[in-house]
């Protein structure tokens, strides 16, 4: 195996393409705790790594909808049972005239939470012991990575370096934390 200061293993690889057969092999392999590093989006990386669709989506929507329903609700209350005034024979609930500020409300819920639900899906970290690695810096311009962790089950050094080895990944090197 590898000490206890070992956080992982690090590879690098030539092209996006490389990147997302690399991380359909590790997923094909069983490995779980591993992550690809890229200067853009990949198309299919996703897929390739085994992720599950976001939830963020699904958090924004609930709150669009909470936000319209509640800025309609306190609209028909303040008009209709709270202080019903008649103006110009009109009805005390007329939801066209309340239609802006129900669509504001909407917006501004569904905008916070896709904001705290990302937040707190991801788990930011401010700190992660993978920029350690000098050759990681490439990341930013140039570079595709794939970081596996020593906490995955499936992770032996000798094992998980000859199959990375295998898939073309190069400059290997263990993080330490």
């Amino acid at each position: 195996m590898s000490d206890n200061n070992t956080w992982g293993i690090l590879a690098e690889f030539d092209s996006p393409a490389s990147l997302v057969k690399a991380a359909a092999e590790l997923n094909k392999a069983g490995y779980k705790k591993f992550e690809c590093h890229s200067p853009f989006p990949i198309h299919g990386i996703d897929e390739a790594a085994g992720e599950k669709r976001s939830k963020v989506s699904m958090i924004s929507g609930i709150a669009a909808f909470i936000g319209g329903i509640s800025a309609l609700t306190l609209q028909w209350w303040t008009s209709s049972v709270d202080y019903p005034l008649v103006i110009s024979g009109k009805p005390f609930f007329s939801y066209q005239a309340f239609f802006p500020v129900t669509f504001a409300l909407a917006v501004l819920l569904a905008a916070l939470g896709a904001l705290l639900g990302m937040l707190g899906l991801i788990k930011l970290k401010f700190y992660h012991p993978i920029f350690n690695s000098d050759n990681f810096r490439k990341v930013t311009d140039d570079g595709f990575f794939v970081s596996i962790e020593v906490k995955d089950k499936k992770f032996d050094l000798d094992e998980t370096e000859k199959l990375i080895l295998s898939l073309g990944g190069k400059n290997i090197e263990l993080i330490q934390e």
